[in-house]
């Protein structure tokens, strides 16, 4: 844990403040749509679709918040 967040601190120094928020529904979809298919809809292919960075959709599918 305390290795990932000093990776995360070095790769955000200023903190995630992401240029770019999805509504709840885009988040869901994104959440459908990596279940549904997670060969072919990778992170960078959501990444695209969405036009977030991948770090942002990687948060998204961690996330449990419902």
């Amino acid at each position: 844990w305390r290795k990932h967040q000093n990776a995360m601190r070095t790769k955000f120094p200023a903190g995630w403040s992401p240029p770019k928020r999805l509504s709840r529904e885009a988040m869901d979809l994104v959440r459908t749509l990596a279940r549904s298919d997670p060969a072919q809809y990778t992170v960078a292919r959501l990444a695209d679709r969405f036009k977030v960075s991948p770090e942002g959709i990687r948060r998204i599918l961690k996330s449990n918040f419902e």
